[in-house]
């Protein structure tokens, strides 16, 4: 596979142009824009550098929250060293043309040598984004100071006494308004205030609008839990489907007055994506990024199930892994992953929240699945109506 030539020049100030996370960095596209753009590039033997690579930066974690997707808690004993960090993942980075280096965890500030990677990336012209869950910002406010990110996401998943119980931490919803507005004094472009919805907060986002008003926040994110890790053993806290379109429709209202974004998880809302997004959804996973793992395992999204894996950065580059890699999810035929309009990590998992949102599904928890769907993929696809 030959890569499409941009100048290193260009590509770097699209990378510094990019305010969003994930599908806000994809650009404006739609799938089917998606799907004719790469069948010609197929033809043509070229696969487009990614727009944002995730890197899994650790499992530790000193939270215990419900919906943690990998059981986040130890440190994985293999997680990459600095120098392979260094080697394998920002200087292929480079050679993937400068793609926004978007660093989570566990808890991102818990890695040790996190300054040292950020400092490389600097010196390597690769812009950089964070999602942490804000408790230890300001111990580490000179890094910030230093090389601050292109954006910052920050949770905050209710009022004080939901977030605190919510983390299994109190004073977690204080630290993360205090992150909040530390990134923003330290020079971060945008933060984002990220809100996991739940069938227990799905009704108290309006009592969280003042405090949203007064963080500091550029932007406020709404997610939905995906059932992968330990979330896959809370499912009752998955919203039904009448919550979800109360959410998206109080989303829609809100965003004449704040920046409110419906991420990833909720898939598209077609024609409607103007109402509750500033660009209209794709699915990103193997398309437009992709994810690396604590462990250096590459996958299309945030999933810790081996069986998804398209190889380890150990073994091979991530621009050979990328080149030769994703195939179900960019070419037809996969009920699952070539569906450019819906959320991956929901519906490998047997759940889809768009037909629920936005077109008028029944009152279940997803119209393609019940809440006991199998977690793999092939069980999934079993159960999807396509």
């Amino acid at each position: 596979m030959r890569w499409l030539e941009h100048e290193a020049e260009s590509n770097q100030a699209r990378g510094d142009d990019e305010m969003g996370f994930l599908h806000r960095l994809f650009g404006a596209r739609t799938p089917e824009r998606w799907a004719a753009e790469n069948r010609v590039l197929h033809r043509l033997g070229y696969v487009p550098p990614p727009t944002a690579v995730q890197w899994i930066s650790t499992r530790a974690c000193d939270l215990h929250c419900p919906h943690c997707y990998s059981h986040a808690g130890r440190r994985s004993h293999d997680e990459l060293t600095t120098d392979e960090a260094r080697r394998l993942i920002v200087d292929e980075l480079v050679t993937l043309e400068r793609p926004t280096f978007v660093i989570a965890g566990g808890e991102t500030l818990l890695r040790h040598d996190l300054s040292e990677v950020v400092g490389y990336a600097a010196e390597r012209r690769v812009p950089w984004a964070i999602h942490t869950h804000g408790g230890h910002v300001e111990r580490l406010i000179g890094l910030f100071e230093r090389h601050p990110p292109i954006m910052a996401a920050i949770s905050l998943d209710g009022p004080r006494a939901y977030h605190d119980a919510f983390r299994g931490k109190e004073g977690s919803f204080d630290a993360a308004l205090a992150a909040m507005r530390a990134l923003k004094r330290a020079g971060c472009p945008e933060v984002v205030a990220g809100t996991t919805i739940t069938a227990q907060n799905a009704d108290l986002l309006l009592d969280m609008v003042p405090t949203i008003l007064d963080s500091g926040a550029d932007s406020w994110g709404f997610h939905l839990v995906t059932p992968e890790g330990r979330a896959d053993e809370n499912r009752h806290i998955l919203p039904t489907a009448r919550q979800l379109r109360r959410v998206a429709a109080l989303g829609r209202r809100l965003r004449s007055v704040l920046h409110v974004e419906l991420d990833n998880e909720w898939g598209s809302a077609g024609e409607d994506d103007c109402f509750y997004r500033d660009d209209p959804f794709v699915c990103g996973a193997g398309r437009f990024s992709f994810v690396v793992s604590a462990t250096g395992e590459v996958m299309a999204c945030t999933t810790t199930d081996p069986a998804e894996s398209q190889g380890n950065v150990r073994d091979r580059s991530l621009a050979e892994i990328w080149a030769n890699g994703f195939e179900a999810f960019r070419t037809p035929g996969d009920p699952l992953r070539s569906d450019a309009r819906d959320c991956w990590l929901q519906t490998r998992n047997g759940v889809s929240c768009r037909g629920a949102a936005f077109l008028g599904a029944p009152d279940t928890l997803a119209p393609h699945a019940s809440p006991a769907a199998p977690a793999t993929p092939a069980a999934a696809a079993a159960r999807l109506v396509v």
